[in-house]
């Protein structure tokens, strides 16, 4: 089977999740691609954008924003990794993602910034988050 490019991006963050100590099982969530559960009972959300510079935008398909709000609705906790080119993985939690995503819109996009040495800044069609993320805050972020 041909390796395409989001199998990089998508390895990129699952590695990273599959080295952490806290790590149990990695299985498929749904038919999407990109769609997992770590450790049975949280889902993982993997977006990625090539640009080798901030910033990083990333657009969701009402598909995404479908997948992404039952996530939501769920009692188990639900990540949206960004990855962002070569440099971050930007990890947003449920409250997060409420925050820059309008669930009943059928265009959301979302963008990160960050700026020489600094923390992953949020933007999204819906708002900006009020602070940084840091930069090496993924993967301990999902398992908290």
């Amino acid at each position: 089977m041909r390796i395409q490019t989001q199998d990089f991006y998508h390895g990129a963050a699952l590695m990273q999740i599959v080295e952490h100590p806290s790590f149990k099982a990695l299985n498929k969530a749904s038919e999407k691609y990109g769609h997992y559960l770590i450790n049975k009972d949280q889902h993982i959300f993997i977006k990625y954008s090539t640009a080798e510079e901030s910033p990083w935008q990333f657009k969701l398909s009402p598909d995404d924003i479908v997948s992404l709000e039952k996530a939501c609705r769920k009692k188990e906790p639900a990540w949206l990794c960004l990855v962002c080119g070569g440099v971050a993985i930007c990890a947003l939690n449920k409250a997060e993602m409420l925050v820059v995503f309008d669930f009943t819109s059928q265009t959301n996009w979302v963008k990160v910034t960050i700026p020489p040495r600094g923390q992953c800044r949020v933007a999204g069609s819906n708002g900006d988050l009020d602070y940084a993320i840091p930069s090496n805050a993924f993967p301990a972020k999902v398992f908290l």
